[in-house]
């Protein structure tokens, strides 16, 4: 097991640059390091946050008081000619660019959304019509608590837009299996070069962001709804509404966790109020907040 390290500031570890303090930190690397840090998790009696790549997440600006525990080490992928088992700790857009480099389809919509495979399986990530989950066959992971391995199918999983049963459980995914059907390989490359520049013209990606932070909502687009109440470029602190896309907020500078949040309630509250709908957010919110996320008033 890796050195647990204490006091580790967590603005490295996500895709925000935003984030307090970690009371203790460690990389797993492998199976056995899990299994090794959640029986000392358990012994110190830490509660646990576990870390991927960071990317869909917002992290207070008080930390994390307990252990996290990072799986970007965890990164084998294994293929057998369409059948693949990926680590939870490999970004999504590695094992997307490796697929379409094997002739293999299935993935290639996904191409540039950031995070890891583990997280990406956890919140049912997708994009242009197509999900992760569309060829999953089976996840493995560890039980929290007793540190015991187990294994479901992806019909034990109950996926849908951008949530799975995994989600509510506080999973620790280890790995991912799949069965990716063959394609054409120069279509498949040249897909996934019109996804990336449409992502580049119509996204922030110099800046330092969590992607969408915001679902989309039945039969709108959350960005539409925002910027229809003109708030592209609305800021509170160095957090602000992207120019380029209103369902990007943006760490401009030195934005705080609380700025962020704030900009969330706002753009809430405002759309609530212009159209009656109640934006729900894709970010998911780490450590304690004093900013409360906007509530209609009740009727």
């Amino acid at each position: 097991m890796n050195k647990i390290q204490e006091q580790v500031s967590l603005k490295e570890h996500t895709s925000y640059k935003i984030g307090g303090k970690a009371r203790y930190f460690v990389v797993a690397q492998s199976k056995k390091d899990v299994v090794d840090v959640l029986n000392w998790s358990k012994e110190h009696q830490q509660s646990l946050y576990i870390l991927g790549r960071g990317s869909n997440i917002l992290i207070s600006d008080q930390g994390w008081d307990g252990l996290v525990i990072d799986l970007s080490g965890m990164t084998a992928v294994e293929w057998s000619t369409n059948q693949v088992v990926c680590e939870c700790g490999v970004l999504l857009h590695t094992f997307v660019i490796e697929a379409v480099n094997r002739g293999v389809a299935g993935l290639e919509q996904l191409a540039g959304i950031p995070g890891s495979v583990g997280g990406a399986v956890i919140m049912n990530a997708g994009a242009f019509g197509q999900t992760i989950s569309d060829h999953l066959v089976s996840v493995e992971g560890i039980d929290q608590s007793t540190a015991q391995l187990w294994k479901r199918s992806k019909a034990d999983l109950d996926f849908g837009y951008r949530t799975s049963s995994l989600k509510n459980q506080d999973a620790l995914i280890l790995s991912a299996r799949f069965t990716l059907p063959q394609g054409d390989q120069d279509a498949l490359k040249a897909k996934v070069s019109a996804i990336l520049e449409k992502r580049k013209a119509k996204q922030p990606i110099q800046h330092p962001s969590c992607g969408s932070v915001f679902k989309r909502p039945p039969g709108n687009y959350a960005g539409a709804l925002i910027e229809q109440c003109g708030l592209k470029g609305y800021r509170i602190g160095s957090a602000q509404i992207s120019e380029k896309h209103a369902n990007f907020i943006i760490n401009d500078a030195e934005a705080t966790a609380e700025n962020v949040r704030a900009l969330i309630a706002h753009a809430q509250k405002r759309v609530f109020e212009s159209s009656g709908v109640l934006l729900e957010p894709e970010v998911i919110f780490v450590g304690q907040f004093d900013t409360p996320l906007y509530a209609p008033p009740k009727q």
